[in-house]
């Protein structure tokens, strides 16, 4: 078991299945392995991803979440597709279509131009 909680945050947001996130106090972080590079959400800043054991990228957290979604600040959620979530006994699945799937920016806008402002 690597996090337990009975003080989860979920985030919902269009078009996704709601998020649940958990204070890093409640999580094993020596089995977190942070991976190289981020990626960038116009609202909530920039996501860090971790591995856990053989499962690539299957935990992330906003270290400098954006005020408005602040309460989300450096807490961490776990992929369900790739690592077994439960919440009150049952384990969640992703429902079809509710992975975010990269398509590409409009602009080219990386996280170092994020970082820079």
């Amino acid at each position: 078991m690597i996090a337990r909680t009975t003080r989860p945050l979920v985030l919902y947001e269009s078009g996704f299945a709601p998020r649940w996130y958990v204070p890093r106090e409640d999580i094993q972080e020596k089995e977190l392995t942070p991976v190289e590079g981020q990626t960038f959400c116009l609202y909530k800043g920039l996501a860090s991803y971790y591995d856990i054991g053989e499962a690539k990228k299957a935990a992330w957290s906003y270290r400098e979440a954006y005020t408005e979604v602040g309460r989300v600040d450096d807490l961490v959620s776990f992929e369900p597709d790739k690592v077994e979530v439960y919440l009150d006994g049952e384990r969640l699945h992703l429902e079809p279509g509710q992975q975010v799937v990269p398509h590409g920016v409009d602009r080219g806008l990386g996280t170092d131009e994020v970082l820079s402002h």
